[in-house]
């Protein structure tokens, strides 16, 4: 007897035993370059199934069979952005004719709006195409298990784009200057201007280990990871920092007379 031989790439008109039906991917692509690529990828990295190849959503679901073997599809839309509406025509029509068929987006972006897009309508990957082939293949292992897969640098830019900044509002705004002192205002001006703690505490007239406390105190106070992100919180509010402080001073002074 022979070696065995190497799984071909299914045609859409293959036929498939219902034993395969847990083992077929769908993959989406209308440049046949790419589709030849990934799909040729996937037979090296999926070697337990079947792949098939189609330029569209249509020419998926236009084979009934196809689509009822399929257990996840990795639909390629390139550069386009997902709320164009051929791509978001696409997703709702294969949700809606194959609702148990997760379904990964391959794109070209990778900015956090997108990513969100995408979850919102129901894709339950995301994968941009700058990311290494091993991120695609976690990708699918995460989303075959039943999760939700989205790259670790996108999740740690939701969370730093979901933080409270100036434009969430003057409410937000003033809670989230009100628990800084006159002093670590003071910090925090020079924060936003890059210099370090040294230049920090020559200027303010206190110790350098002063300055690291005060550093570490404002980074809980403003809920942020780093300097960098103190920065960013502070965005567009220097003045309206100065102004918070040079208020502070007012009143202490009228609180202190000489």
């Amino acid at each position: 007897m022979g070696p065995p031989t190497k799984p071909k790439r299914r045609s859409p008109n293959a036929s498939t035993n219902r034993s395969d039906r847990a083992s077929s991917i769908a993959l989406i692509d209308k440049r046949p370059l790419m589709r030849h690529c990934f799909g040729r990828w996937l037979e090296e990295s999926a070697r337990d199934a079947h792949i098939v190849a189609v330029a569209s959503p249509a020419e998926l679901l236009d084979n009934t069979q196809l689509g009822r073997e399929a257990h996840l599809i990795v639909f390629s839309i390139g550069a386009a952005p997902v709320a164009e509406p051929e791509v978001l025509d696409s997703i709702h029509a294969l949700a809606r004719s194959l609702p148990e068929v997760p379904i990964v987006l391959l794109s070209d972006r990778d900015d956090v709006e997108e990513v969100a897009k995408a979850i919102r309508h129901g894709v339950r990957g995301y994968v941009p195409t700058k990311l290494e082939l091993s991120e695609l293949a976690a990708a699918i292992h995460c989303v075959e298990a039943g999760g939700t897969f989205v790259p670790a640098d996108t999740l740690i830019r939701f969370v730093l784009h979901q933080r409270p900044t100036a434009s969430s509002g003057l409410e937000v705004e003033r809670k989230l200057w009100e628990g800084l002192t006159p002093r670590e205002m003071e910090v925090v001006a020079r924060l936003r201007q890059g210099k370090p703690n040294k230049v920090i505490a020559y200027e303010l007239e206190i110790s350098e280990s002063t300055v690291k406390a005060f550093v570490r105190r404002i980074l809980i106070k403003l809920n942020a990871l780093n300097r960098t992100e103190v920065a960013h919180l502070t965005e567009g509010q220097f003045d309206r920092m100065q102004a918070a402080l040079d208020e502070r001073r007012s009143r202490l002074v009228a609180n202190n007379p000489v």
